[in-house]
């Protein structure tokens, strides 16, 4: 029998990610105004940026605030990541919702770059100190998408068709290549493999999605079990179920007249 292939159907982004998608393009250009033609804004921008020994000191913020920034001298670097949220992000936030994706945002940008401050610790001669840029979050999301939708097909440059999971070996050659070539990237060297295995973990298919669905179903066997042993014993997550509600009249209120109760 012929598997069904279904096409990729492109969904339109909502507007918290339509917001998200301003913010990086304004950010961009906020930097690249200030860098590139007032001469400020170098001290933010260091200070938001990635710096692989000062997140080994503690400065954990960088890890989530250097995925809003690009390089204030190319307007290639948002474009590419706007375009690839644009495409592939509004697919999970319909199965997720809107706050679930940007917590998978936020947590892919950790992770991807705590993989880049780890390498530059174990190998500084390959890693980088510095890096910023989105395109943690844009390959994540495209992996996720990936995994989320692997029977469908999707027509690369709107001609060729291609299934998902053959992009993922694509994107992962390209990223394979520029360590070879040792080419300057913003992201860095590891980061983009840190936020590929990201959007992998943290999609539905992912064995550690499997494994917290599993501790979640078995809290609440465990719940209902309790539940059917000790029938009297409820848990309540609120206030209690019955409340006293104060009533009658008050002290200084005048008594009924008799003449309306005959």
């Amino acid at each position: 029998m012929r598997q069904e292939q279904r096409t990729f159907a492109y969904r339109k982004p909502s507007k918290p990610l339509l917001w998200l998608m301003v913010a990086l393009g304004c950010i961009w250009v906020m930097f690249a105004v200030s860098v590139n033609w007032a001469g400020a804004g170098q001290d933010i921008f260091v200070l938001l940026a990635g710096d692989s020994q000062a997140v080994l000191s503690g400065q954990l913020w960088r890890l989530i605030t250097a995925s809003l920034l690009h390089t204030p001298n190319s307007p290639w670097h948002p474009l590419v990541v706007i375009m690839l949220l644009f495409f592939f992000a509004p697919t999970l936030e319909e199965r997720w919702g809107a706050k679930r994706l940007f917590i998978f945002f936020a947590a892919s940008s950790a992770f991807a770059y705590a993989i880049e401050s780890v390498g530059y610790a174990l190998l500084p001669e390959v890693a980088n100190r510095q890096w910023y840029g989105g395109m943690v979050i844009a390959d994540a999301a495209t992996v996720a998408w990936a995994f989320s939708a692997r029977n469908q097909i999707v027509r690369l440059f709107f001609v060729l068709p291609m299934r998902p999971l053959v992009m993922v070996g694509l994107l992962a050659v390209f990223h394979i290549l520029l360590v070879i070539a040792r080419s300057p990237y913003p992201e860095g060297m590891f980061a983009p493999f840190g936020a590929m295995a990201a959007g992998y973990l943290f999609c539905d298919s992912s064995p550690l999605r499997r494994y917290y669905l599993k501790l979640k179903l078995a809290r609440l066997q465990s719940e209902v079990q309790s539940m059917r042993k000790n029938p009297k014993k409820r848990r309540r997550s609120g206030g209690p179920d019955l409340r006293v509600i104060p009533g009658g009249a008050d002290d200084d209120d005048e008594p009924p007249d008799k003449s309306m109760l005959n």
